[in-house]
């Protein structure tokens, strides 16, 4: 949906939620409205107990302008991860990904070092998919597991973007079957426990969750690097903002592990910290429960985050209809103080069906739950 222009912000409150829709290019603060919503629901239940933690990140083309490469034709090019667990606390692996519509910018390679000869004869996004599903059935999932149990695992990444979003989408564009795990994943946004454990530790606040370097120095653990700044090609204009120390996705994936194992450390009953620091990592984005609650509950009302702070109703009833959908309300949140838009709301449709039927498969219907 592009950048409203015109017309008057919509505006109201209220309604209970179900299934969440993420809009294209959505602000940072998203993340933090999701993981609120969610807490209301997980705090009545027992906080989970995972055996292992897959700590991902998925590395996807890019463009500085959005000429080349948009947010909905991102492709991934390498998948890193990392699982912990008490018996081998690191098996690191990765794999390389040909994107097939989307360049590997100047700026991409900036950020990951990775060139169009690091890709041209690795495995399409299909072929990665199933090498990570073979791990996974290795080193994650039961070995007598049934299809409708619960993980006994969860995932770690920086936000929840790479899992509720980038992958979702580009199978859908590609027509692959994701497994169960992936489709519907629990997930823990390290940026999110982190500005949680900033609220009981104001001697972190100097070090915002902003970036991972950031987060690195107020956890005191020391970021993976192997490579110095990358310029080659970059328009002059942005040489000055490319990373001093870019990062491939295992490396990123491996300083992710550093900082949940600090996080854990950190967190944990001490002697300066009797009672140590509530809520790290008690509630995970569990979207399989929230699907299932949301098709249970048969919930006719769409949760949407993301939004640009100008977005009005004409513009949201113009991108609902290009995808058939008729919503009879709208609804946006504001915060208490000063009334500022908070960039989610509130769509009702008229039945269930309007909500869970096809036409919705194309827009990023992520997450269902209820109050």
């Amino acid at each position: 949906m592009a950048t409203p222009t015109s017309g008057q912000p919509y505006q109201g409150s209220g309604g209970t939620y179900a299934q969440q829709v993420t809009l294209p290019q959505p602000p940072f603060s998203s993340e933090r409205a999701i993981q609120g919503a969610q807490g209301q629901y997980a705090s009545q239940t027992a906080p989970p107990q995972f055996d292992k933690y897959c700590i991902i990140h998925v590395a996807t083309t890019c463009d500085e302008h959005g000429v080349y490469v948009t947010k909905d034709s991102a492709e991934v090019i390498e998948i890193g991860w990392v699982v912990v667990d008490a018996k081998d606390p690191s098996l690191p692996e990765s794999v390389l990904v040909r994107p097939v519509n989307t360049p590997i910018t100047p700026l991409c390679t900036s950020l990951t070092t990775l060139t169009w000869e690091h890709v041209r004869n690795a495995g399409d996004f299909r072929a990665a998919i199933l090498a990570f599903d073979a791990f996974a059935k290795d080193n994650l999932t039961a070995k007598d597991a049934n299809p409708g149990d619960a993980p006994t695992f969860a995932f770690v990444t920086l936000t929840p973007w790479d899992l509720r979003v980038q992958l979702p989408r580009e199978a859908r564009d590609k027509s692959v079957v994701l497994p169960a795990y992936l489709q519907h994943p629990i997930l823990f946004g390290l940026r999110g426990e982190y500005q949680t454990f900033q609220s009981h530790h104001p001697e972190t606040l100097a070090f915002s969750s902003s970036n991972l370097s950031s987060i690195c120095a107020g956890l005191e653990v020391e970021e993976v690097r192997s490579s110095g700044k990358v310029t080659g090609g970059l328009p002059f204009h942005l040489q000055a903002l490319a990373p001093s120390s870019p990062r491939r996705a295992l490396e990123e994936a491996l300083t992710l592990t550093r900082c949940l194992r600090s996080l854990l450390q950190k967190s944990r009953p001490s002697p300066s910290n009797p009672s140590g620091t509530p809520g790290v990592l008690t509630r995970p984005l569990d979207a399989r429960s929230d699907v299932r609650a949301f098709l249970g509950e048969r919930s006719k009302v769409i949760h949407l985050s993301g939004l640009p702070h100008d977005t009005t109703q004409s513009e949201l009833e113009s991108w609902f209809t290009q995808f058939g959908g008729r919503p009879i309300a709208f609804w946006t949140l504001r915060t208490p103080e000063g009334g500022k838009p908070s960039g989610s709301g509130f769509v009702v449709f008229g039945s269930h069906e309007e909500v869970s039927t096809n036409p919705f498969d194309t827009i990023h219907l992520k997450r269902a739950c209820f109050l």
